[in-house]
C-alpha cells in the first residue's frame, strides 16, 4: 500500500474531477508513475488551507496544486527534468496563461450562464456533497466566481433571476448581442496553445511534461462537460480540432485504464471542527454572510420564479438544520455549556439577596 494519499473532488462532467487542480495533480502522479491512493472527500474544509487537492505523504500534509507539484519534484518525480532552460521558461509562461485564462472562461460558462448553473452545475455539486453542504457550497462557489470575474465586467445574476423561459428565446438574444467577450478570450487562449502544439504529440515534443498535465486539467472541463450550453465545447471541436484531439490523447495516455485505488481518510486529517476551534469568529462570520446573501433583498424576491423560491426555502431550512446540528455537537461534546434556570430558581435567589440585606 502506498504511503501517499490524495484528497480530491470527485469525478463529474465526464472528467476525472469537477475541479481542474485535482485533475492536474492526479494526471501528474500518473505521468511520473507515482503510486498513490485517492480519498474522494469533496470537502475543501478537509484541507488546512481550505483548498483541494490535498496530499498526505507519510506524516506530511501538502495542500494546493502548486505546493504538491513542488513537493513531488523534491522527491525526484520531475516531469520537466529533460526540458531545456528556454523550455522551462516557456513552461511557466504557458502554465500561468492556462491557470488564469482557461479557468476564468470555465467559471464564466459555469456560473454566468444561468442555464448551465441551474441545469448542470448546481445539481452536479448536489450529488457530490452531503447535507447541508449541497445547498451552501454551489452558491459560495458562484459568489467566488463573481468576485474573480469582476475584472472582466462580467455580470452574474442571482440564481435563475432573468433566466429565459426557453432555449429559442435565449438564442435570439445571443444573436442580437453577439458572443460574449469571454468566448473571445477563450479563442485567443486556444489559439496560443494550438500554435505551441503545432504538429507535435505534446507541448514540448513526443513526451508529455508537467505543462500537458496542467493544460489537460483545465481544458478537459471545457471539452467534456455535457452542459445545457456547450459553447466552449463547440468552439474547441469546430474551430480548434487539433487542440481537442490533443486533450483526448492525454486522456487516453493517463486515464484510459482504471488506476485509481480508493482509501479511507487518515485519522489525523484536518477537520472542520479544528478549523472552528482555531478561528471561531471567522467560521461564524462566514455562516452569517452566507445566510444574509441567500435571503437577498425585497426587489430581488419579486423577480424570483416559483422554482427558485422553493429551492431557497429548502436551502434556508438546510442552513438552519446545519446550524442546529453544529450547536448540538458543540454542547454535547462540552465545548460550551448552557446553564438552564427556571423562574423558581430566580425567585429563590432574589429572596436570598433580600434576606442578606
Amino acid at each position: 500500500m502506498s504511503n501517499m494519499q490524495l484528497y480530491v473532488w470527485g469525478s463529474a462532467f465526464n472528467a476525472p474531477s469537477i475541479d481542474p487542480k485535482c485533475i492536474v495533480i492526479e494526471a501528474y502522479l500518473r505521468l511520473v508513475k507515482q503510486e498513490y491512493t485517492v480519498v474522494t472527500c469533496n470537502d475543501p474544509q478537509t484541507s488546512p488551507t481550505g483548498e483541494l487537492p490535498l496530499l498526505k505523504h507519510g506524516a506530511v500534509w501538502v495542500a494546493g496544486a502548486d505546493r504538491i507539484l513542488s513537493h513531488l519534484v523534491k522527491l525526484g518525480k520531475d516531469a520537466n527534468k529533460d526540458l531545456t532552460p528556454e523550455q522551462k521558461a516557456e513552461y511557466f509562461a504557458y502554465a500561468t496563461l492556462v491557470q488564469e485564462k482557461l479557468y476564468d472562461c470555465m467559471l464564466y460558462t459555469w456560473y454566468a450562464d444561468s442555464a448551465n448553473f441551474i441545469k448542470n452545475v448546481r445539481p452536479t455539486y448536489a450529488t457530490l456533497l452531503s447535507f447541508p453542504s449541497r445547498y451552501l457550497v454551489p452558491i459560495q462557489l458562484k459568489k467566488n466566481a463573481k468576485a474573480r470575474l469582476a475584472k472582466y465586467n462580467v455580470e452574474i445574476t442571482a440564481d435563475d433571476a432573468g433566466l429565459p423561459q426557453n432555449e429559442k428565446e435565449e438564442m435570439k438574444e445571443l444573436l442580437k448581442t453577439g458572443w460574449h467577450h469571454m468566448y473571445q478570450l477563450a479563442r485567443n487562449t486556444y489559439d496560443t496553445l494550438q500554435t505551441q502544439l503545432d504538429d507535435k504529440e505534446y507541448m514540448f515534443g513526443e513526451t508529455a511534461t508537467t505543462l500537458d498535465c496542467i493544460i489537460f486539467g483545465y481544458l478537459s472541463l471545457h471539452l467534456y462537460p455535457d452542459l445545457a450550453h456547450k459553447r466552449l465545447q463547440h468552439i474547441l471541436t469546430n474551430e480548434y480540432p487539433q487542440l481537442a484531439s490533443y486533450c483526448d490523447r492525454i486522456k487516453s495516455l493517463l486515464f484510459s485504464e482504471e488506476q485509481q485505488i480508493e482509501s479511507e481518510p487518515s485519522e489525523d486529517v484536518p477537520s472542520l471542527w479544528r478549523t472552528f476551534l482555531n478561528n471561531p469568529t471567522g467560521f461564524l462570520g462566514t455562516v452569517k454572510d452566507d445566510v444574509v446573501s441567500y435571503m437577498g433583498n425585497n426587489e430581488e424576491k419579486k423577480e424570483k420564479s416559483k422554482s427558485q423560491i422553493d429551492f431557497e426555502r429548502k436551502r434556508i431550512w438546510s442552513i438552519a438544520g446545519g446550524i442546529t446540528f453544529f450547536l448540538a455537537y458543540v454542547i454535547y461534546n462540552g465545548i460550551v455549556s448552557i446553564d438552564i434556570r427556571d423562574d423558581d430558581d430566580e425567585e429563590y435567589e432574589d429572596e436570598d439577596y433580600e434576606e442578606d440585606e
